[in-house]
Order: structure tokens, then C-alpha cells, then sequence
């Protein structure tokens, strides 16, 4: 398959994960600002890895937080964001949802930190 029509399912899948975690998840396990950063369909459409970016709530405290249990979470519900994903994309056949986390915005926070440190 090309990669232009799978980088466009791929930003299909985002553009409705992104709605429906949004909009429709109401479990309180996950919370914070948790964002679809990237979403990568391999050739045969079976999986789509889907890359979360998880921040933590403003008004909390480090000890609450916790992004393994938010991962955990998605888990558990991405056979319904794979339904929804179905209903959503005409596709002939709708990929499995893996969740992955991904970490930039965190190494990014550290390296800013890191060379503010430097500066001083």
C-alpha cells in the first residue's frame, strides 16, 4: 500500500481517537491532558500503533499521577475506540489499536530544564 494513503488513515484514526477521548471517555483512571501525538498503520492495516502524550492535571500533585495507569487505562478501552474507529473510517477492514506512550514532551521538559540548569 502507498504511504501517502497510510499516513492518511493514520491521521483518520488520530483525528477520531482524539475526538472520542474527548468527548465520550468517562473513566476516571485516566486524567491529566492525554493527547494522540502520532498514529503509524502498518502495510496490511492490521495494527495501528497509537502514541499518547500524557500530561499531568495543573492543579496536581506529582504523588497522584501516575502515566503507566493512564496507559493501563487506554488499554482497556481501545477495543471501543477500535469500534469507534470503525464506524467512523470506511476502511475494509479496521486495524487493532495499540497504545504506546510517547515520551518527548517529558524528554523535552528534561533537556530545557538541563540547560537552564547550565546557564545559571
Amino acid at each position: 500500500m502507498k504511504k501517502q494513503r497510510l499516513e492518511g488513515i493514520g491521521k483518520e484514526i488520530m483525528r477520531v481517537i482524539s475526538k472520542v477521548i474527548l468527548e465520550e471517555v468517562k473513566n476516571p483512571k485516566i486524567k491529566g491532558l492525554v493527547s494522540v501525538t502520532e498514529v503509524d498503520v502498518t502495510e496490511d492495516l492490521k495494527f495501528a500503533d497509537t502514541y499518547f502524550s500524557i500530561l499531568p492535571p495543573l492543579n496536581s500533585d506529582e504523588k497522584q499521577y501516575d502515566s503507566e495507569e493512564i496507559l493501563e487505562a487506554l488499554n482497556e478501552i481501545k477495543g471501543f475506540l477500535r469500534k469507534r474507529v470503525a464506524e467512523e473510517v470506511d476502511i475494509r477492514y479496521t486495524p487493532e489499536i495499540r497504545v504506546k506512550l510517547d515520551n518527548s514532551m517529558e524528554n523535552a521538559m528534561k533537556i530545557t530544564k538541563l540547560l537552564n540548569d547550565l546557564k545559571v
